[in-house]
């Protein structure tokens, strides 16, 4: 095993199963509750209800406007695709980076000594699938059964 192998950053997979009216709120919460669990700064948390759950949320307004914003464009990426199965899958991942200081890299003092890289330490990956329910009306069942 060679060292990029050695170093490889733990990944989580989530799969995330929901119907169009509530993809945003389950995304959100999601990833919401990522963000409480990994966010190291002084943070007061608050939380969010989603589908008769309690998540924890980080309330940050940057933080809370970047996960709108990536949220709002996966909800429209998965909005605009189309499936013959009524369902339409997307992903959404979200790397955890810290920086640290160059180890030999450069030339000591001639390098200024702020050499620094940013090293992934943790990649969490929220594979959504948008599933649009089959109503007993759409399937033709109530219809027979009124038939009958």
């Amino acid at each position: 095993m060679d060292q990029r192998e050695a170093r490889r950053p733990p990944e989580y997979i989530l799969e995330i199963f929901a119907d169009p009216t509530s993809i945003k709120d389950v995304v959100r919460g999601v990833l919401h509750t990522i963000f409480f669990h990994r966010y190291f700064p002084c943070h007061s948390p608050g939380t969010l209800d989603v589908l008769d759950l309690t998540l924890p949320v980080v309330t940050n307004p940057e933080l809370e406007t970047l996960i709108d914003t990536r949220v709002g464009q996966l909800v429209r990426q998965l909005s605009s695709d189309t499936s013959p199965q009524g369902s339409v899958r997307g992903q959404l991942a979200v790397q955890f980076f810290e920086k640290k200081r160059k180890k030999g890299g450069g030339l000591g003092w001639f390098s200024g000594g702020k050499a620094e890289e940013e090293i992934c330490w943790e990649i969490w990956r929220l594979e959504v699938t948008l599933a649009t329910p089959k109503t007993e009306l759409g399937s033709g069942s109530l219809l027979r059964k009124e038939q009958v």
